[in-house]
């Protein structure tokens, strides 16, 4: 997969993030509310989140790597592109059965860390919340960890990942900026185009894995 495609999820899913990541960007904890001092606390957070999702990418790049050597690689990669496409156009479907306790207990860990660094008025607390947000759980950034997992290295993965938050970075910026940038109605208008986009980086995960297991492609 190209890494540019990794930016252009980040981008274009962005517009999805505000209603979900939205509400932490406009609370970033501070005594300053002047424009320096916001957008400097901003730049911590986002850049807590992108250090997050790079971390992740290396840790799934290192799996796929694995896989690649099993030579199981082209069945992942088409798994993941179906799942990807089948999520995206169908986005109500749930599991069948409800997240384990561990996981729970994981995701209220990390809600409660973060509603504890709020009270710290500190400059490493923005920092220190998007590391934990990026935690959080949120269907664009499992679909470029899908991608990151069957990338060629741990270090591609890791880059790709880390693009797909720059990717996210004006949007989420402006919107610690500026809340009333973007209205709710331009958000609807523009939100199924992050759809159309990951619709066709499963598309093209299932075409790497079709080529990857005809021998077309190298792993």
């Amino acid at each position: 997969m190209e890494l540019w495609t990794g930016f252009t999820l980040g981008l274009l899913g962005s517009f999805h993030c505000i209603g979900m990541c939205g509400p932490i960007a406009l609370s970033i904890p501070g005594e300053n509310r002047s424009n320096s001092s916001m957008f400097f606390r901003g730049i911590l957070y986002n850049s807590g989140r992108i250090f997050t999702y790079a971390f992740l990418g290396f840790g799934l790049g290192i799996l796929g790597m694995g896989a690649t050597i099993a030579g199981y690689q082209n069945l992942l990669s088409i798994s993941l592109g179906a799942l990807i496409v089948l999520f995206a156009l169908f986005p109500h479907i749930k599991f069948p059965k409800k997240p384990g306790k561990l996981y729970d207990r994981f995701q209220k860990m990390i809600s409660s860390s973060i509603a504890t660094l709020f009270k710290d008025r500190s400059v490493s607390s923005a920092f220190l919340i998007g590391l934990l947000n990026g935690l959080l759980p949120c269907g664009f950034v499992v679909t470029a960890l899908a991608v990151a997992l069957v990338t060629d290295t741990a270090l591609h993965s890791s880059i790709y990942m880390a693009l797909f938050g720059l990717g996210t970075l004006p949007v989420m910026l402006m919107m610690n900026m500026a809340p009333g940038f973007i209205s709710p109605k331009w958000r609807s208008k523009l939100r199924p185009f992050s759809t159309y986009f990951a619709v066709i980086i499963g598309l093209l995960l299932i075409w790497r894995g079709v080529m990857v297991g005809n021998g077309m492609i190298g792993h």
